[in-house]
């Protein structure tokens, strides 16, 4: 009989969360600032990060993925806990080498367990979200294709849009796709982009204030979710309690009880979208 566990990763934001799941475990990016390396929020928090960043405008946080080792030992922890089988979900591989980690780490594993790894195409709230949905299909007693096939459909189903305050990070850091168009005026607009379905960070639109950039958000997303029946709502934010508030408040006078998960964007995450950002997405969940 299976018994299934799931892998999330730090870059997905469940720590924020109030949550409590024994078959979830977690494997943690790492933050590099200056000569320091911290362990993804254990180390250091939302809340501490974006703190140093408005303290030193200067500095360019970078990230870095998993140690092989880090995620053998979880592995092993979960074999001897009884599991046969654990899904390990990603951030997408369009951002970070994260998912080949994974599947280095898969191959290199010595014992029985049976590993299934998948690409979120996701970050953040959106990618822990999908390792929710996995937890709650395990918890229905589904079986590990199953959980697999409806994951599959989810993600494509997915539409994830955010407004940065400033490209300094995403371009530093090499996180944005075609990014040509935007660059000669980066310090002027306020641009929306989007993470595509492959997973990667495009440009959407150019906007010249934060407020635009959120209403043209805001008015996409509810023109979407007119059209569906069942969905469900993630939002980011990287330290911008006002703009996360607008968001928020304009899908709420539209959908009043709709299902929602909120979450800062973590520090490894925030590396790259820098301070001010705010992000919404939604699932189509008659996928």
């Amino acid at each position: 009989m299976e018994k299934i566990a799931v892998i999330a990763v730090s870059t997905g934001c469940l720590d924020y969360l109030e949550l409590n799941h024994t078959n979830l475990f977690m494997i943690r990016c790492k933050m590099i600032m200056g000569e320091n390396t911290y362990d993804d929020f254990i180390d250091i928090t939302a809340e501490q990060f974006y703190r140093a960043l408005e303290e030193d405008k200067s500095l360019i946080p970078r990230s870095s993925m998993p140690s092989i080792g880090s995620i053998d030992a979880t592995l092993k922890t979960i074999e001897d806990s009884g599991y046969t089988d654990v899904i390990m979900i990603s951030i997408s591989s369009a951002l970070s080498g994260t998912y080949q980690t994974c599947l280095m780490a898969k191959n290199a594993y010595q014992g029985q367990l049976k590993i299934h790894v998948l690409d979120s195409k996701n970050a953040a709230i959106s990618e822990g979200f999908i390792s929710l949905e996995a937890l709650r299909l395990i918890q229905e007693r589904k079986t590990v294709n199953d959980v697999l096939s409806y994951l599959n459909r989810l993600i494509l189903s997915r539409k994830q849009y955010f407004m940065v305050d400033s490209l300094r990070l995403l371009v530093k850091n090499g996180r944005l796709s075609n990014a040509a168009g935007f660059l000669g005026s980066m310090l002027k607009i306020k641009p929306i982009l989007q993470v595509n379905d492959e997973g990667k960070i495009v440009p959407f639109e150019k906007v010249r204030t934060q407020r635009k950039a959120l209403e043209k958000m805001v008015e996409l997303v509810i023109e979407d979710l007119k059209k569906l029946d069942n969905f469900v709502v993630t939002y980011n934010t990287s330290n911008n309690t006002e703009g996360f508030d607008y968001v928020k408040s304009r899908l709420d006078e539209v959908f009043p009880n709709h299902r929602f998960y909120a979450a800062p964007i973590t520090p490894v995450i925030g590396a790259h979208t820098g301070l001010g950002t705010v992000g919404i997405a939604y699932f189509n969940l008659a996928c």
